[in-house]
């Protein structure tokens, strides 16, 4: 029971962390460019095109702030 108690609060100690960074560090590098906005050919290196994951930007918004943002909006639409 007590080692029930223990996991649940670390479970819940690392989400709210979770949630604290996507509060503060909304985005994070598109894993796709890593961040530098563009997309290198494979079969030329020299050709570059604007990352089509990111728009061009390099950054992309996290899982975590997406759902917050959904929820906002749901909550929102039913007031």
């Amino acid at each position: 029971m007590r080692g029930t108690i223990v996991a649940t609060g670390l479970i819940l100690a690392a989400l709210l962390v979770y949630a604290l960074s996507c509060a503060v560090r909304p985005f994070r590098d598109c894993w796709v460019c890593d961040g530098k906005a563009h997309h290198r050919s494979k079969r030329n290196p020299k050709l570059s095109r604007p990352c089509r994951w990111c728009k061009g930007t390099g950054k992309r918004l996290r899982f975590g702030r997406r759902l917050w943002n959904r929820a906002r909006r749901l909550h929102r639409a039913a007031s």
